[in-house]
């Protein structure tokens, strides 16, 4: 009986690892059809997601450590809080909630896997996801370079050009440039991760093809949040060599850990403005083009920057009194040039974003009751956009901590922090550690845990959408939490 029960067991988490692998390489293909995903999920996937999160909870209940029970503790209060909303909130926002469930069983999965498991699954994961954005990448690179926005005949979206305002970007299945770049921001960190575990140094080579096309697509996604990450992360890997030398010791060893990190974060950011420069020389001499925006048809640049691009205008449903407001000097105003480059404004450098960050902040002022209750998802938006001038396409507060407290008041973001909080120390802690059981390939792991954080300080995804972003977060979380465990930090 007790070979049956231990082979049961082990059959029951390959079929968990299966079942989490499948969806993922759902929400990751799906874009490339839209309409049969969209099927999927109106049928499998509805029937899929609550036997996986019932099994997990039934199986492993909270047995999992104190940042599992955070995140329980998260989806309950979101739960709560749409009662707290009125039966219309829990009804428009059912489908958030039921997709946000999937946080328990991707994030449990690295700690429910032993040690030779969970590199065997990284190992795939790295396969597939670094083949399929390998696949993408090079293609949509390609129309980069060729000047050239193509067509998807399945779902007829835009795919390789994109255009923002007055300058050209990376189009990835007509998904916002600043999404997909952390798409290819995990690949990315899983190549890293992958390089050092693969023991076949002819298995590095492609493995350095795919991070390179990461970097590029990056690069041209001009997503700052996202390059920001990648460049801590390599930050973080140059304090990974310069660890291993023996000296110096004490004080100005930590002087020079630091100053390594500061030196490649720096020079790694303005890498990536460089190699765009770089890509849109290549691409202009290709084309024999002179400027480095090409003119897209008049058809796809409606489709593409209507859908893409915030309306700088101010809209017709705000006062003169609200424009002249967020025109006064106590606030920053919209801007409308180029934000690739820093000219002095803190607040065109993120895109506008401290315009939102504020109209959010006042809104808290004259509706203090969110703190407690939160809103609707749907609704977070509103009354910042009613109250200045924002265009109706802003669709978040593009920050993850606001777009947290927004829709699930202060108990949701000191949940969700909690757990952040955790897995950010023990992830410090394998870091740090000179223990020869842990290897270079697990130390890196600790990179999407705390570099992805540059990207969701901008963009509102953490705890609050369910993407491939948020998986993949949450899936790399538990991972790196599971080595924690095994070397003891």
């Amino acid at each position: 009986m007790t070979l049956l029960s231990e082979r049961f067991r082990v059959n029951r988490k390959n079929v968990w690892a299966l079942t989490v692998f499948v969806i993922l390489c759902f929400y990751m293909v799906g874009p490339v059809n839209v309409y049969l995903a969209e099927s999927l999920k109106k049928s499998y996937y509805m029937l899929v997601v609550p036997l996986l999160v019932g099994a997990v909870l039934y199986f492993r209940r909270l047995q999992d450590g104190l940042e599992f029970k955070f995140l329980v503790g998260y989806l309950v209060w979101l739960w709560f809080t749409r009662v707290l909303n009125g039966s219309p909130a829990l009804d428009k926002d059912f489908q958030l909630l039921f997709d946000l469930t999937l946080m328990l069983p991707f994030f449990a999965l690295g700690l429910a896997l032993n040690s030779t498991e969970r590199r065997r699954f990284l190992d795939w994961l790295c396969a597939v996801v670094g083949g399929f954005y390998f696949l993408v990448g090079v293609f949509c690179l390609i129309a980069f370079l060729q000047h050239r926005m193509y067509i998807n005949p399945i779902t007829e979206q835009n795919i390789g050009l994109g255009s923002e305002a007055n300058f050209n970007r990376i189009n990835i299945f007509d998904i916002h440039a600043n999404i997909t770049g952390c798409w290819y921001l995990m690949a990315l960190f899983l190549m890293i991760y992958e390089f050092f575990a693969c023991r076949n140094k002819l298995w590095r080579i492609p493995i350095l093809l795919s991070a390179a096309v990461d970097y590029l697509v990056i690069a041209v996604s001009y997503s700052r949040g996202d390059q920001m990450s990648a460049a801590v992360a390599f930050g973080l890997l140059v304090v990974l060599f310069l660890k291993r030398l023996k000296r110096p010791k004490g004080g100005l060893r930590i002087f020079l850990l630091l100053v390594g990190f500061a030196v490649t974060f720096l020079f790694s950011y303005r890498l990536f403005g460089m190699s765009a420069d770089g890509l849109n020389y290549l691409s202009n001499t290709m084309t024999h083009q002179k400027s480095t925006s090409a003119e897209l048809s008049t058809t796809a640049e409606t489709e593409s920057a209507a859908a893409t691009v915030l309306r700088m205008e101010r809209p017709s449903n705000v006062s003169a009194t609200a424009l002249a407001e967020i025109e006064s000097e106590d606030m920053p105003k919209w801007e409308k040039t180029d934000p690739r480059e820093w000219n002095g404004s803190l607040n065109l450098y993120t895109s506008n974003r401290l315009v939102i960050w504020k109209g959010a902040l006042d809104v808290l002022k004259d509706e203090p009751d969110i703190l407690l209750r939160g809103r609707l998802s749907e609704n977070i938006m509103d009354a910042a956009n009613l109250k200045y001038p924002f265009s109706v396409e802003v669709p978040h507060m593009h920050n993850s901590i606001l777009q947290i407290l927004f829709l699930t008041g202060i108990p949701g973001v000191l949940l969700a922090l909690g757990m952040i909080g955790l897995l950010i120390f023990h992830c410090v802690r394998l870091f740090i550690t000179e223990s020869p059981e842990v290897s270079m390939a697990e130390k890196t792991m600790v990179f999407p845990v705390i570099a992805t954080w540059a990207h969701f300080l901008t963009e509102a995804a953490l705890f609050t959408t369910c993407d491939v972003r948020t998986l993949l977060y949450f899936l790399l979380c538990g991972m790196a939490l599971g080595f924690c465990r095994e070397a003891g930090v």
